[in-house]
């Protein structure tokens, strides 16, 4: 008997059909990572917005209760 990927290269469990659904994830993956990376590079069709210049804030406020504690 003949096994069905002698026959035709494309049948589950031939090593062609192996190779080409390796590449074809790789593929994806690579795809994929590229553009996770474009976007976070920041690169974009649209103009980037101006930067603001940091505002001095002023410090969270604390409770009373948590200052009393932190003395102690």
């Amino acid at each position: 008997m003949v096994h069905p990927a002698a026959i035709h290269p494309l049948t589950p469990g031939s090593p062609v059909y192996a190779a080409l659904k390796v590449g074809a994830i790789g593929s994806v993956v690579a795809l994929r990572f590229a553009l996770t990376r474009r976007n976070r590079e920041g690169h974009s069709d649209e103009p980037a917005a101006p930067v603001q210049p940091e505002r001095n804030r002023t410090p969270h406020p604390v409770s009373r209760k948590k200052k009393r504690r932190r003395r102690g």
